[in-house]
């Protein structure tokens, strides 16, 4: 079955509690993006020990320069996967394995110029790639089609990888995305902004019948 991933993108610690609360009885796992404004443009809540109460289970997406040295600071609790830009590391093997001996799942995200070559020799020691449907920053923006090909590369390579698809993902990109062999669907703008979050949950995770 399709995972949908509700993404949470806020400057506040009040807004980002806010999201949590409203996924209550409809998801009990987030992804939290984590942005400092120098690997990408934007700025999210940065203080993570201020979310380490937060009632919900996350994967931390680390869009952020050197990850490695704030790794120790979001291994919270509440977190099982942390993700971590191939762009944004200086030693990939030592970052797989600091992140495992914290006790969670690794992640790797590869922006849309990313070559899977360049993750390949990594992918046994991974539990999910994140394939970004968009460049890493902000949500809203349109899907580029030309990464399903990158979801296809990596199932051919290892079938059993777990393939997160995160960026422009909605009702319209869906199908395509879930028939390129992905996974794990993040989405944030489409169900920020559905009328019905609920729904809109279940339309990525199931496809809209027609």
């Amino acid at each position: 079955m399709i995972q949908v991933v509700p993404a949470i993108l806020e400057k506040t610690e009040e807004a980002i509690r806010e999201k949590v609360s409203l996924l209550k009885g409809i998801a009990d796992f987030v992804q939290l993006d984590v942005m400092d404004g120098q690997f990408v443009s934007n700025t999210t809540f940065l203080d993570a020990s201020r979310l380490a109460d937060l009632p919900v289970t996350m994967e931390v997406h680390l869009m952020i320069e050197r990850p490695v040295f704030h790794l120790d600071a979001w291994a919270l609790p509440n977190v099982s996967r942390m993700i971590v830009h191939y762009e944004a590391l200086d030693n990939v093997s030592h970052t797989i394995s600091h992140i495992r001996k914290l006790g969670k799942q690794v992640g790797i995200a590869i922006n849309p110029g990313t070559s899977t070559f360049d993750i390949k020799e990594y992918l046994n020691d991974l539990d999910l790639v994140v394939v970004m449907g968009v460049e890493p920053g902000f949500s809203g923006q349109q899907f580029q089609r030309d990464v399903l090909e990158k979801v296809k590369e990596i199932k051919k390579i290892r079938p059993d990888m777990l393939i997160e698809v995160d960026g422009g993902v909605n009702s319209y990109t869906r199908n395509n995305i879930v028939n390129a062999g992905a996974d794990i669907l993040a989405a944030a703008s489409f169900l920020w902004k559905a009328p019905d979050l609920k729904q809109a949950i279940a339309d990525l995770r199931d496809g809209i019948q027609k």
